[in-house]
């Protein structure tokens, strides 16, 4: 059996293609346009502050509800989506009707936390979203663990429900449901929020 053997011939080259003047000027060519079209992309940080992307995911945020007060619910699901185990919750009870607790401690580690954004799609309640914010320098290690009260923000404010439960949200959380319409309307929902 005989082995096959392709003999591959180099293009024969001009003498100006020898000389490489064209790959020369071509290079020059893009310098030159580059020098002449210059656009800046240096920014003088910290005095002009860089425009973000809409969907850029910075330091987190804690949306408030209609009263001002913290939205998330304690389900610790952002801290089972964590991949690095960066978010840590310890409950407590709550006293507000319909919401059966509340984060007594709500803190993230910023050592860990590789800004995945997983946390702000497991939370059923829209309690947490990724913000704008990039300056997250610290002294210490102990600086980059930040708690609930870093992150919330009254002023941001969300339009789903605050425990997820369509009916809780209509009656303006705490109404007593006695009609037997309203009750036959709470049956037909199916704990999906739609939005007004």
């Amino acid at each position: 059996m005989a082995i096959k053997i392709k003999e591959i011939k180099y293009p024969e080259l001009t003498f100006f293609e020898k000389m490489y003047f064209p790959q020369i000027f071509g290079g020059l060519w893009i310098t030159l346009k580059h020098l002449l079209g210059f656009n800046q992309i240096t920014i003088q940080y910290p005095e002009e502050v860089k425009e973000l992307p809409p969907n850029y995911r910075g330091l987190h945020v804690m949306p408030g509800d209609d009263e001002g007060e913290i939205r998330c619910v304690a389900c610790k699901l952002c801290e089972v989506a964590c991949p690095t185990q960066a978010i840590s919750i310890v409950a407590e009870a709550a006293d507000d009707y319909g919401i059966e607790r509340r984060p007594k401690v709500y803190n993230i580690d910023f050592m860990r936390c590789v800004f995945c954004g997983f946390c702000v799609e497991a939370c059923p309640c829209d309690a947490l979203r990724m913000g704008m914010k990039y300056e997250l320098a610290a002294y210490s290690r102990a600086g980059l663990v930040h708690t609930k009260e870093v992150f919330f923000n009254p002023n941001v404010k969300s339009d789903a429900p605050r425990d997820n439960a369509n009916f809780l949200y209509e009656m303006q959380k705490g109404e007593i449901i006695d009609k037997f319409d309203i009750v036959e309307r709470v049956k037909e929902l199916d704990g999906k929020y739609m939005p007004k």
